[in-house]
């Protein structure tokens, strides 16, 4: 022991002021990159959650404070005029560049100087504006596109003036067919609110999350390889390492650094999951609880039209009796809700005069909506149960999840992942 620390003081001796300091600006790069790197994973996280979320729902069956992605038509009354090229459109960056010729110093591998002129483009002028816009999918909504993120925008090349002077744009045009997600505002319109922004793209929203999901990946990896490199470079440069099997010693100490940051990554990571299946089974709860409020009124409907439809009565009726359970119960009950719910969305097939009650269509067109939000947090809830399961089970996550006392999560009932019938549209 004592030999070994005298050892290690003799070691420590022989650093310079200018290796030892090197050392550790290297080392603590790595970490505080890691670090931020780690903020990011979580921040990118949370955003991927808010974008999963949302259910894709026609603007129709928007209710106020809803959260979703819309896809629809770009339309506006009053668009704006894209300067020089003249296009309809709700936003845009414009910029004149011009030529302009440089010179710089360049030294070949002989060490000799020489200089060289070269072409580039400068920018001699910017602009840009944005303003709100209507989006159509056979009905309309005004969406905040000035207090959102817009990544629709597309180029419209370079427009030469002269030789040495271009034009270019990139744009949101009219007609353009967009994904937005948002929240229907107290005011109508659709825009950020609370934890969630808004955010126009031309991706599909199912591609946008598989971007985002893409993204954490990249930033998992990013927070673990910053961190070994660091530690791994600054030993390398302390034990003076020129050979390979001194840099593999090296490479030891940024392991050491790697390996517990790995395991604070994927315990955190299951902490945030944990928190996920929670709140996605709360969701589900939600829009159940409000299915049931919506029953007296299906009811008085069916009484009405459909007197004897007794045994939709009574599955109705066991509906609104199961308001206030527990989540648990109210999933094991989703199987036989459902068959009620179905029921009444086809009623007007047996009864073709509900088509005549404007009540029963907008009893339906409610009802479909909220199974339709009830139908994607099902399906929100088995993607992050699975991903739960799945790092349970694998290994080398699963070390972190039995030390952490995880367990499997329960999946919703196969019967419960029947298409719903399609929207009555009248």
């Amino acid at each position: 022991m004592h030999r070994a620390a005298a050892r290690i003081r003799r070691v420590i001796a022989t650093w310079t002021v200018e290796e030892a300091a090197a050392a550790a600006g290297t080392a603590a790069a790595g970490l505080l990159l890691g670090f931020g790197f780690a903020t990011w994973l979580r921040r990118r996280d949370h955003a991927t959650f808010v974008l999963a979320r949302a259910p894709r729902l026609p603007i129709r069956a928007l209710a106020t404070h809803d959260d979703a992605w819309l896809t629809g038509t770009v339309t506006a009354k009053n668009p704006l005029m894209c300067p020089w090229f003249d296009l309809p459109c709700v936003a845009y960056s414009y910029c004149i560049e011009k030529e302009v010729t440089r010179t710089r110093t360049v030294t070949d591998s002989k060490g000799k100087t020489r200089t060289e002129t070269y072409t580039t483009w400068d920018t001699v002028h910017s602009e840009s504006e944005a303003q709100d816009f209507d989006l159509d999918d056979g009905n309309a909504i005004r969406v905040a596109l000035t207090e959102g993120d817009n990544e629709a925008m597309e180029g419209v090349g370079h427009d030469y003036e002269t030789p040495k002077l271009r034009h270019s744009a990139s744009l949101l045009p009219i007609d353009a067919t967009v994904s937005t997600l948002g929240v229907k505002r107290d005011d109508g319109t659709f825009g950020p609110l609370r934890e969630v922004p808004l955010l126009v793209t031309r991706q599909s929203p199912e591609a946008r999350v598989k971007s985002s999901q893409k993204s954490e990946s990249w930033l998992f990896f990013a927070a673990l390889l910053f961190p070994f490199v660091g530690v791994g470079i600054a030993a390398g440069l302390l034990r003076r390492a020129e050979t390979g099997a001194d840099w593999a010693i090296a490479s030891s100490f940024g392991f050491l650094v790697w390996l517990p940051q790995w395991w604070l990554l994927t315990h955190n990571r299951f902490i945030r999951l944990k928190h996920q299946v929670t709140a996605a089974r709360q969701q589900i709860a939600v829009e159940i609880a409000f299915r049931a409020d919506l029953v007296p009124n299906l009811v008085e409907v069916v009484r009405q039209y459909a007197s004897h439809e007794s045994s939709l009565l009574q599955s109705l009726a066991a509906i609104r009796a199961g308001k206030g359970q527990d989540i648990d119960a109210a999933v094991r009950g989703e199987p036989l809700a459902l068959d009620a719910v179905r029921s009444t969305l086809t009623l007007h097939e047996r009864h073709p005069e509900l088509r005549a009650s404007q009540l029963y269509l907008d009893l339906h067109a409610r009802l479909w909506a909220v199974e339709e939000k009830i139908a994607h947090a099902r399906t929100f809830y088995g993607d992050i149960v699975t991903e739960w399961n799945d790092r349970i089970a694998k290994f080398p996550s699963g070390l972190v999840a039995r030390a952490a006392g995880c367990k499997e999560a329960p999946l919703f009932a196969a019967a419960c992942e029947e298409r719903l019938p399609a929207r009555l549209d009248c």
